[in-house]
């Protein structure tokens, strides 16, 4: 079975991108970045590369690293939450192809989307910890509190770019893409979920569901701008700008003024 943790002062997120051949039999390409956010550091784990947990300052100063924590939280469900998966006699239960993955057994992930040959799906988990994310917030843990010294950190972003570094030449058309793809995704979540509100005007639909979405962490205004303009039809993007100035103020507000226009 799977169990649910809903823990509000710590934040799970992942990337996960896979690439196979045309019969799917074959890993061409992978690379998955999971991870968890607690008080001010961040646990960080990057394929080929290895585990880390730093001071969530330091990720920031780390434009990759940072892109794909970004592109993690456009994808997960719900960043407070993980799944272990149990018995009814408190077992771990172990996925042959997630083991086959991970080189190791793992049953905690966290609830997100992932990329398969550039598409965005969510038919499957595949974005698993290594260990119970529990052990963060364990008191007779070895990594309750714990941080990673500053050779230590240092020797990871050394080893990241060893493995990694040749991404910093397409930084920018990399990010583009991926921030395509995620936006794609939420916008699709978006408009299924407008389906079931068609009592209301689609641009106000499609406004409100966007200030909601606006609230989710990672969501800068530049990726707002892109959905806005893509949901809200161009005399209504005009029609709503005055409102969405005192968005960071009060939404509750906002969504009562767009109601009532």
């Amino acid at each position: 079975m799977s169990v649910n943790h809903y823990i509000p002062d710590m934040e799970f997120s992942a990337f996960f991108d896979l690439t196979t051949n045309n019969l799917g039999d074959r890993i061409i390409l992978l690379k998955y970045f999971l991870f968890i956010k607690y008080k001010e550091n961040i646990y960080v784990e990057v394929k080929s590369v290895g585990d880390i947990i730093m001071p969530f300052e330091e990720l920031l100063q780390n434009k990759l690293l940072k892109m794909y924590y970004d592109l993690s939280l456009l994808l997960v469900k719900d960043k407070n939450r993980f799944v272990e998966k149990i018995s009814n006699k408190r077992i771990p239960i172990w996925d042959a192809e997630i083991t086959s993955i991970y080189k190791g057994r793992r049953n905690c992930f966290v609830d997100c989307a992932y990329i398969l040959n550039g598409v965005v799906k969510t038919d499957k988990q595949y974005c698993y910890y290594e260990m119970n994310p529990f052990e963060f917030k364990n008191p007779n843990s070895i990594w309750e509190g714990f941080v990673n010294t500053s050779s230590e950190i240092e020797r990871f972003n050394d080893n990241y770019k060893n493995h990694l570094g040749y991404e910093v030449s397409g930084f920018e058309k990399r990010a583009i893409n991926y921030t395509k793809l995620a936006i794609d995704y939420n916008a699709d979540l978006i408009e299924k979920e407008l389906e079931e509100l068609s009592a209301l005007q689609d641009d106000k639909i499609n406004l409100i569901k966007l200030i909601a979405f606006n609230e989710k962490e990672g969501m800068n205004c530049d990726i707002f701008q892109v959905i806005y303009n893509n949901l809200i039809s161009e005399n209504n993007t005009k029609r709503y700008a005055p409102y969405l100035e005192n968005l960071d103020i009060d939404k509750d507000v906002v969504i009562t003024q767009i109601l009532s226009y």
